[in-house]
C-alpha cells in the first residue's frame, strides 16, 4: 500500500484481468456506485492508461484510495499482469493517478474476501452441506481467463487470506485419456502444461480441439458457430447443449478435471470449512455438470470418505472480485481514521 494524505471523496476499485478491466467508482463511504466501467484490456499498452481514461470521463470527485485485484502476483505491491505486458507499481500509480492511497492486491485474493460476505442467493450448495463451516479453514478457486487459487486461513478470531499461484502447478492427469491430452497440449506448450492451461477459457478450447482432432472433420454449422464472438463460450454453449460430441466431451473433461483440482486445493490447505468456486466460463459448466464436478473433487482414494465432509459452494455473483476489494478499501479507509485518532496532541509550552 503507497499512501499520500488527503480527505476522503471516492473509492475506486478495480478487477484487472488478461481479457477485461473491470473499474468501479463508489462513494467516500463505499456505500453507493457512482459509475462503473468494463473496458477490455488488450485495447491498452498499460494500466495507468484504461485509469486515467475512466476517471478522465467522470465527473465525480477524484478517489482517496484505490484497491485493484490484479490477475497476477503481487509482491512488494508490484504486480505483473500474468496473460497481460501490464506492470502495474502501485507508487507509481498514486502520482500518476494523483490517488493518495493505492493498493495492488491478488484478484483471487480480493475475490476470496468477497466470498466472505457473499449473499445466499449466489452462493449454491452443490453437497448434503448447505452452509460453509465459518471457524474453520476455507478455499477458493476461480476459472476464467485464467486459473485462480486462493486459502482462507482461520486464526481463531478471523479469515486471513493466503493468495497462491496455484494454477501454474504442473497439470496431472488421471486417466488414459488425460494422458492423451497432456500429450497433445505439450506439443503446444512444451515449457510446462500447467492447470491452467485446461481449466480456463482458452484451456476448454484446447480441450476441445483434442477432442475434435480424433473425430475427424467439423461441421460446416458448427465451425461457423464457434467463429461468430467468444469462441470458447460458445464450446460451452455447444457442448451443454449436446448438439456436438467433441464439444460435449470438452465440457464433461473440463468439469472433471476442475473438480479434481478444487479437490487437491482442498487438500493443501487442508480446507475442511469448504470450498467456494468462482470465474466466468466455468461457473456455467460446474452448475450443468454438478456431479461430474463432485465427483473428480471426491475421488482421493483413502480420503474420498474426508472429501465427502467438505462443502462445496457455487458462487454465481460475477461482481464477487469487485465487492471483495470494495471491502479491503473501507478496512483502508477505517484504518486510516483510527490513525489520526490515536495521534497524540502535542503539548502546550509551558
Amino acid at each position: 500500500m503507497k499512501t499520500r494524505s488527503t480527505s476522503p471523496s471516492s473509492i475506486l476499485v478495480g478487477d484487472i484481468g488478461g481479457t477485461r478491466t473491470r473499474l468501479s467508482l463508489y462513494d467516500g463511504h463505499g456505500k453507493r456506485l457512482l459509475v462503473e466501467a468494463v473496458l477490455p484490456s488488450r485495447m491498452y499498452d498499460r494500466f495507468d492508461d484504461v485509469a486515467l481514461q475512466f476517471l478522465g470521463s467522470s465527473s465525480h470527485p477524484k478517489p482517496s484510495v484505490a484497491v485493484l485485484g490484479v490477475a497476477g502476483p503481487v509482491r512488494g505491491q508490484v504486480a505483473t499482469v500474468t496473460n497481460l505486458n501490464w506492470r502495474m507499481d502501485a507508487s507509481r500509480l498514486v502520482r500518476s493517478l494523483s490517488i493518495p492511497t493505492v493498493v495492488l492486491a491478488n484478484d483471487l485474493a480480493v475475490a476470496a474476501r468477497g466470498c466472505l460476505h457473499v449473499s445466499p442467493e449466489v452462493a449454491i450448495p452443490m453437497t448434503g452441506r448447505s452452509a460453509m463451516i465459518a471457524d474453520h479453514d476455507l478455499a477458493v478457486i476461480a476459472a476464467g481467463t485464467g486459473l485462480g487459487e486462493a486459502l482462507l486461513v482461520w486464526n481463531g478470531t478471523t479469515h486471513l487470506v493466503v493468495p497462491t499461484e496455484g494454477g501454474h502447478a504442473d497439470f496431472a492427469p488421471r486417466s488414459a485419456i488425460e494422458i492423451e491430452l497432456w500429450q497433445f497440449l505439450a506439443q503446444r506448450h512444451p515449457d510446462h502444461v500447467s492447470y491452467e492451461r485446461v481449466l480456463s477459457g482458452d484451456g476448454l478450447g484446447a480441450i476441445y480441439d483434442f477432442f475434435a482432432s480424433k473425430a475427424g472433420r467439423e461441421p460446416k454449422a458448427i465451425g461457423k458457430k464457434l467463429s461468430e464472438g467468444d469462441r470458447n463460450a460458445a464450446i460451452a454453449e455447444v457442448g451443454l447443449s449436446g448438439q456436438y460430441e467433441p464439444a460435449k466431451r470438452a465440457v464433461d473433461l473440463f468439469a472433471s478435471i476442475y473438480g479434481a483440482e478444487a479437490g487437491n486445493l482442498a487438500l493443501k490447505g487442508l480446507s475442511l470449512g469448504g470450498v467456494f468456486v468462482a470465474g466466468n466460463i466455468a461457473r456455467h459448466i460446474v452448475s450443468a455438470r454438478r456431479e461430474l464436478f463432485l465427483e473428480g473433487f471426491r475421488a482421493k482414494g483413502r480420503f474420498t470418505k474426508l472429501m465427502g465432509q467438505i462443502p462445496v459452494v457455487l458462487v454465481t455473483d460475477p461482481l464477487i472480485g469487485v465487492r471483495g476489494a470494495l471491502s479491503v478499501a473501507k478496512e483502508v479507509l477505517a484504518e486510516g481514521k483510527r490513525a489520526t485518532k490515536s495521534k497524540p496532541k502535542a503539548s502546550k509550552p509551558r
